[in-house]
């Protein structure tokens, strides 16, 4: 998975977090230089169909590239024909022996007939290394179709509907008050309930399953704190940890979530259940601002 996000997001900074977040994910590469510099990422991308418009010929684009980047060329080759771009670009390695990693990327048509073609034309030619990678309007859905259907793609380029949260475009989110000098206070609009009081989130690994209890309970048997503090007046209380740290938390969570959880179609999230302690503090919070209001009206 490489990140071609850039020219999608909206602004810089937010191409440079996406950058950030996808390879705490797992994505190998970024098409962003700037957030390969910034974060120690790995900065990888391809030419772009206005590149080899500008040239006389296919051929010539192909040529000029691979003599500007030997150690990593990926040729796209969908500009006119994937075809005959497929079999330039063989031309092309044949001719001037590139070395390093070396690929060949198809942005259109039916990725999945005509990755099978690509392959079978690469290891006819010799070159059974060289990899095919895809783009154009992927996301999540998309490519587990692809890997269902057998394509023989080895790397997948997402952008837009990565980029821009093509399936959420807002974060419908909102600050709720639950503590204010040391009383716990809750919300009762109709859809709308909050639970009081501070939290911590009790996680166990076997079987996986949270509790969402108050912030000053002891931790149950078997169970974990989630919750740490980041900042406290003002300052930071530990230093922000890196990408490959990030990444490894990351990979450790989502290995333990139950399998129904990580269905790419009808996910079912895991479910959370309060401690005894939040629920009676919800119970208590609710009784008393019912009978206060009451008596106030």
């Amino acid at each position: 998975m490489i990140d071609f996000s850039f020219r999608r997001t909206q602004g810089l900074e937010a191409g440079i977090d996406v950058a950030r977040l996808s390879s705490m994910v797992g994505f190998i590469s970024t098409s962003n230089v700037e957030a390969a510099r910034r974060h120690g990422l790995v900065a990888a991308g391809t030419m772009a169909h206005s590149y080899i418009e500008a040239f006389p010929t296919e051929v010539e684009a192909f040529r000029a590239y691979a003599q500007d980047f030997p150690g990593r060329v990926t040729f796209l080759v969908d500009t006119y024909d994937t075809i005959t771009g497929i079999k330039h670009a063989i031309a092309t390695i044949k001719e001037l022996g590139p070395t390093g990693r070396l690929g060949i990327r198809i942005d259109s048509g039916d990725l999945v007939a005509l990755s099978r073609q690509a392959r079978k034309m690469l290891d006819q030619a010799g070159l059974p290394h060289v990899r095919i990678v895809a783009s154009g309007g992927l996301d999540e859905f998309s490519i587990d179709q692809l890997v269902r259907d057998g394509a023989k793609i080895d790397a997948f380029g997402v952008g837009t509907r990565m980029g821009v949260s093509a399936d959420h475009p807002y974060l419908d989110t909102a600050y709720k008050l639950v503590c204010y000098e040391g009383r716990p206070v809750m919300k009762l609009s109709r859809g709308k309930v909050t639970a009081p009081g501070r939290k911590q989130v009790f996680r166990r690994l076997r079987p996986f399953g949270d509790l969402v209890g108050l912030h000053d309970e002891e931790v149950p048997p078997g169970r974990e704190r989630l919750l740490e503090p980041v900042m406290i007046k003002g300052a930071r209380q530990a230093a922000r940890s890196g990408i490959a740290e990030a990444n490894a938390r990351f990979a450790a969570d989502l290995e333990h979530l139950p399998a129904e959880a990580k269905e790419i179609h009808s996910p079912r999230p895991p479910l959370v259940r309060p401690t005894p302690a939040l629920r009676a503090m919800t119970f208590e919070t609710r009784r008393g601002l019912v009978a206060r209001n009451r008596k106030a009206h």
